[in-house]
């Protein structure tokens, strides 16, 4: 498992609901999106920035724990 150092909070155009990951890593792919290492998932995942309506990356808080609470809207 990968260490968890990053909080990702967005909502994508069109939806109402914020999601939230937990990340090892994130960067811009060159070609328009944000790709991440999901680390409870265990995927890369890849987002359009085209598509977010809100975006918000924390950094992990290490006594808080390893794996990231619900953030408030």
């Amino acid at each position: 498992m990968h260490d968890l150092h990053l909080v990702l909070k967005f909502r994508l155009a069109g939806d109402n609901q914020f999601q939230i990951r937990g990340a090892s890593r994130i960067k811009v792919d060159g070609r328009g999106g944000l790709m991440f290492y999901d680390v409870q998932r265990g995927r890369t995942e890849r987002i359009e920035v085209g598509q977010l309506q809100s975006f918000t990356l924390l950094p992990m808080n290490p006594v808080r724990g390893a794996t990231p609470e619900p953030l408030p809207n």
